[in-house]
């Protein structure tokens, strides 16, 4: 298994990574040393006690032995025996972990290697994607989904948006005097006003939606015999609202009981009509040509795989964090076989050093009870030849 430090925030090659520290260091120790300090006192209250009771006095400090030496040994024996099985214990279970650790590292290397590779490929498809449109058909989106800026659109559209108002300021005196003409019958206005919200607005602007998306993806000859009769019914709808139109406004009005003049007095049934129609048609044809303007299918295509480029970039950066944790903490692990030798020497040491400062603590304790210089002189020159000894 390799671990290689690197600066870059994302690797280059998806099986080499970052190694990080592992929230928590692997730590399989089930060996503790004894309370060093705990156990000091109390041999040197246990000294101070047995001098004070007549188990041990000067005489036997003057020939060296110590029962209580003898005690401390067999301890260290035990203790040393119990560090030894606990220490094999640790070696074993911590193979387990490293190899159970390699298992899961495998995993997580092989679900970041996935990510990455589903997130180059979109990265792939976003940046083909990200050239603005020149023209219908060319599957690239506008400049208004690749910048966010509404600006250059309305400056494009600005001109037919307006002569589409101006459209509509004329269109709305025409439709009020249509109106007027059917009186009281609230069918007929209905049906009027439905037909001139649908067939100059609405259904021109859906209408120019799909011409748009046949110019972008193509269309088999069914949908483009659909896209012309609709096209046709959408001119005969047209033609049948003109006609409407045209009758009640060469109909003379009665108004408070009077007949009065029609409104298009003056014009004749087929200028009227041709009048009508030519407003149907600009209406419908700039309500159609905006629509098809402002309906790019690539925009919602390029938005689309943004959105999965960002949620896949986050999935991927969880993945990494994954995966360089699982690298840290199995080498956290190989670290802790390795130093299993240095372990077990420093906890040799300790144990040594550490029960001979308990031999060396009784015997303050029995000093301090004996109270007597010349016991305190045999006890330095028994820790000086136990210091000493090989």
């Amino acid at each position: 298994m390799r671990f290689i430090r690197r600066k870059q925030a994302e690797p280059a090659d998806p099986g080499q990574v970052t190694r990080i520290a592992p929230a928590i260091a692997y730590d399989g120790d089930l060996y503790h040393l004894p309370d060093w300090r705990q156990r000091r006192h109390e041999e040197r209250d246990l000294g101070r006690a047995h001098a004070t009771e007549g188990q041990i006095d000067t005489l036997t400090l003057q020939t060296g032995s110590v029962p209580r030496f003898h005690e401390l040994a067999d301890e260290r024996a035990g203790e040393l025996a119990m560090m030894e099985d606990r220490t094999e214990q640790e070696l074993q279970r911590a193979r387990a972990a490293f190899e159970a650790q390699k298992i899961k590292l495998a995993e997580s290397q092989r679900a970041f290697a996935e990510s990455r590779k589903a997130l180059d490929d979109t990265q792939h498809h976003v940046s083909e994607l990200e050239q603005p449109s020149r023209r219908p058909g060319d599957g690239r989106p506008s400049s208004i989904a690749l910048s966010g800026s509404r600006w250059p659109a309305v400056r494009r559209w600005l001109p037919a948006a307006a002569l589409l108002l101006l459209l509509l300021i004329v269109e709305v005196p025409i439709l009020y005097q249509v109106i007027l003409s059917w009186g009281d019958s609230v069918a007929m206005t209905a049906l009027l006003a439905a037909g001139a919200a649908l067939i100059m607005l609405v259904a021109p602007h859906m209408y120019g939606r799909a011409f748009r998306s046949w110019q972008e993806h193509g269309s088999p000859l069914r949908g483009r015999w659909l896209l012309i009769g609709v096209a046709v019914t959408w001119l005969g709808f047209i033609v049948a609202v003109a006609v409407l139109r045209r009758d009640a406004l060469v109909k003379p009005l009665i108004v408070d009981g009077q007949e009065i003049g029609p409104t298009s007095e003056g014009v004749g049934r087929l200028p009227t009509m041709i009048l009508l129609l030519v407003l149907l048609v600009a209406t419908a044809l700039i309500a159609a040509d905006l629509g098809r303007r402002m309906h790019n299918p690539n925009d919602r295509r390029l938005r689309e795989l943004r959105g999965k480029r960002d949620a896949e970039a986050r999935a991927c950066a969880a993945a990494q964090a994954a995966y360089q944790a699982d690298a840290g903490y199995a080498e956290s692990i190989a670290q802790y076989l390795q130093s299993a030798d240095r372990r077990r020497a420093s906890r040799l040491r300790q144990l040594d050093s550490g029960f001979d400062s308990l031999a060396t603590a009784y015997l303050g304790g029995v000093v301090e009870g004996l109270r007597d210089p010349e016991a305190a002189s045999w006890a330095e020159r028994i820790v000086l030849r136990r210091r000493t000894a090989p």
